[in-house]
């Protein structure tokens, strides 16, 4: 894989994976404090912390380069190694196999109109972003490598 390449995902993994988080933190952590008493102070008070929506179109612009770069490498880098099982590492399997419900949960969320909808797409991107996430730090540092 050239440098260039290697570099446009790793920047767009990092892009999509911090901005996730500090989105999460932003959406399900952070603490609004009490809606305030004043009727004047109420109509500016949204509940949100005041830069989710610059953190959430910031991974929304970074999350189709992430799909971008994954589809850069799959011919060259990925696709070989999921054939041969000497070349596999445990965290590329990894990064393979959730790479699809991770896209896909994330449309789906974007996309869904329903609360019980959001809440069951929010469930399953979260839990497989922070999977993919983790496994992607792994295989960057080498960890979990498949014996033949």
């Amino acid at each position: 894989m050239k440098r260039s390449v290697a570099r446009f995902v790793h920047a767009s993994a990092f892009a999509v994976g911090a901005s996730g988080l500090v989105w999460a933190w932003m959406a399900y952590a952070w603490d609004p404090g009490p809606e305030p008493v004043d009727p004047e102070a109420l109509l500016d008070w949204q509940g949100r912390h005041p830069a989710e929506s610059l953190v959430r179109d910031l991974h929304l612009v970074a999350a189709p380069l992430l799909v971008f770069a994954v589809g850069l490498i799959w011919v060259s880098h990925v696709a070989p190694r999921l054939r041969r099982k000497w070349a596999r590492r445990t965290t590329g399997l990894a990064l393979a196999l959730l790479f699809a419900p991770m896209v896909l949960s994330g449309v789906m969320l974007q996309t869904t109109t329903t609360a019980e909808g959001r809440a069951l797409w929010a469930w399953a991107h979260g839990l497989s972003a922070g999977v993919w996430t983790l496994a992607y730090v792994a295989h960057q540092l080498g960890y979990f490598r498949t014996k033949s």
